[in-house]
């Protein structure tokens, strides 16, 4: 297997190329609203980020808020509504939200190191787009606002002009990368599909979705995708960037990107913008909540400061792996390297135990399916055509969960993975077991499956473990405790959901390398066994077992 280092580099330094920021304003546009049909004008406005002196060409990358009010009070941050304009700045009375400088920290970091970057203005949007149930809530709006940008910028690479005769030949517009936050990360995903029938579209190496929103239930395919949850997002409160994770899955058989999951158990939907000052929580959650509420003794939420740094850290990391193609941050993307110390509370690794679980969809090329637990043919064969057997459970199931209200597995609500899973409850030593076939499994590095402790059973309340076993076609067995691969084994924290709580469950990953089962066989693979005999009784609910490579 490729060396993979225990702790992924930080980016979070500086680079040292010095920068030019500059705003622009290249008139307006019409944009459409996909459902109703409607139109309406709206601002080709933002700003863009770029070394002064190194000739490039540099990478580009594209950043979009979401929904935010376009003008507030000064004092208490209330919004103003203003209608379809720009917002009136009255010195101490209203201000303009100007959410598309909200991420300049990361604007600086990324743009120091090599990159031209452009955060776009999108009020004009949000001042029109209304109800989720009235239109598609902006989505196609968001898209074609985002390619009207890069358009300009592809013209001003070619040719100058819009006074950036300084650019021309200095963008690089083979390695484009996207960035959109709520909204603006359901708007970033509309543009992949968009940009695919365009007469020139775009090269789109990477799209990072930041919280985003899905009620148009997009199909994310063709491009490296990567989607953060925050555990107490208050505003997005089902976490919809998870039904987008598993749609995009299985869309594409044969896609050759990768997909990752994050989820940050500390943070909130507002604090990644520094112009979203407000704590969201309070939408959806109480003051209270064991995990999530800032009134809590016991909560574990990041400082707006701390959000920050995460953000930087997972996007700065995603988008120079890969759209820049550099390898220094390329380990934490493998799954198996953990984050930097200075994520974690107080500075110390042992307080990042469970604090950052990923889930890894591995590209058509590198990943061999054992079982994606259609609900049709879980219980009873497996992707490869082995038999599937369980023995022992007091109670099983092949289940999904049913819309997008978390419901559906069991009693185990909200359940906002929306993939199709297994729900094994035992209060003896039970077995799940899935016939390999002889499988050549000599090519992988990886074994992975995601798995998640399920709500309804107090015996998960402190922690459960299982035994993965893989035996071969000679007899020989390894057997490994999950606990000693994963810190995610955790009963999900936060108080009942329907009464403003945070706890619910997402399945992520456990990933075990195949260097770690000693002395077997893997060109003549017999059996995978999860058996559950460590503790006396629990329940978890697991999908997407399989093996994967690792890149170098």
């Amino acid at each position: 297997m490729p060396a993979v280092a225990d702790v992924a580099a930080d980016p979070a330094e500086s680079g040292p190329l010095t920068l030019t920021s500059t705003d622009y304003d290249f008139g307006r546009i019409t944009v459409t609203d996909e459902q109703t049909g409607d139109s309406y004008e709206t601002d080709v406005h933002g700003y863009v980020t770029y070394p002064t002196d190194a000739t490039g060409p540099f990478p580009v990358l594209l950043f979009q808020h979401g929904r935010h009010q376009t003008c507030e009070t000064t004092v208490g941050q209330l919004p103003f509504p203003v209608g379809d304009d720009n917002c009136p700045d009255l010195a101490g009375v209203i201000t303009p939200a100007n959410s598309y400088r909200g991420y300049d920290y990361l604007v600086q970091s990324l743009a120091s190191h090599g990159y031209a970057v452009i955060s776009i203005d999108t009020n004009d949007i949000n001042d029109n787009d209304g109800s989720p149930n009235a239109g598609d809530a902006g989505a196609l709006a968001r898209a074609e606002l985002i390619l009207t940008h890069l358009d300009a910028f592809r013209e001003i690479h070619r040719n100058g002009g819009q006074g950036f005769d300084a650019l021309m030949g200095r963008l690089d517009f083979d390695r484009v990368g996207l960035m959109g936050h709520s909204r603006g990360g359901e708007g970033v995903n509309k543009t992949v599909t968009v940009n695919a029938a365009q007469d020139e579209p775009h090269n789109l190496a990477a799209v990072f979705s930041l919280a985003p929103t899905d009620y148009n239930a997009l199909d994310v395919t063709g491009v490296t995708w990567a989607t953060l949850l925050p555990y107490c997002d208050g505003d997005v409160e089902n976490l919809m960037g998870a039904f987008a994770y598993d749609a995009a899955r299985l869309l594409s058989p044969d896609d050759t990107h990768p997909r990752f999951q994050i989820m940050a158990m500390g943070a909130n939907h507002n604090y990644f913008n520094t112009v979203w000052t407000s704590d969201d929580w309070t939408i959806h959650g109480t003051s209270t909540d064991s995990h999530c509420g800032t009134d809590s003794a016991t909560h574990q939420r990041d400082t707006p400061e701390a959000q920050r740094a995460l953000g930087s850290f997972f996007m700065a990391s995603f988008f120079r792996t890969f759209v820049g193609g550099e390898t220094a941050h390329a380990d934490y993307w493998t799954g198996l390297a953990a984050v930097p110390n200075t994520l974690c509370p107080g500075g110390e690794a042992a307080g990042c135990a469970g604090r950052y679980p990923l889930s890894i969809y591995a590209s058509a090329t590198d990943r061999l399916i054992i079982d994606s637990t259609p609900i049709d043919t879980a219980l009873s064969q497996n992707a490869l055509g082995g038999a599937v057997t369980l023995e022992g459970f007091a109670s099983f199931e092949a289940c999904t969960t049913t819309g997008r209200d978390g419901s559906g597995c069991g009693a185990s609500d909200p359940t906002f993975t929306t993939a199709d899973q297994l729900r094994l409850h035992w209060t003896a030593p039970a077995i799940y077991r899935s016939a390999l076939g002889d499988l050549d499994a000599s090519d992988f590095h990886v074994l992975s499956l995601r798995v998640g402790l399920s709500l309804d059973d107090p015996a998960n309340d402190a922690g459960q473990d299982f035994a993965v076993v893989l035996t071969d076609t000679d007899g020989r067995s390894a057997r490994l405790n999950a606990s000693a691969y994963s810190t995610d084994l955790f009963a999900p924290p936060g108080d009942a959901f329907d009464s403003g709580g945070s706890e619910k469950l997402v399945l992520t990953d456990l990933r075990i390398p195949l260097t770690e089962f000693p002395a077997l066989d893997f060109a003549h693979l017999d059996t995978l066994e999860l058996r559950f005999d460590l503790t006396p009784a629990g329940t978890v609910q697991i999908t997407d077992l399989q093996f994967q490579r690792v890149a170098p």
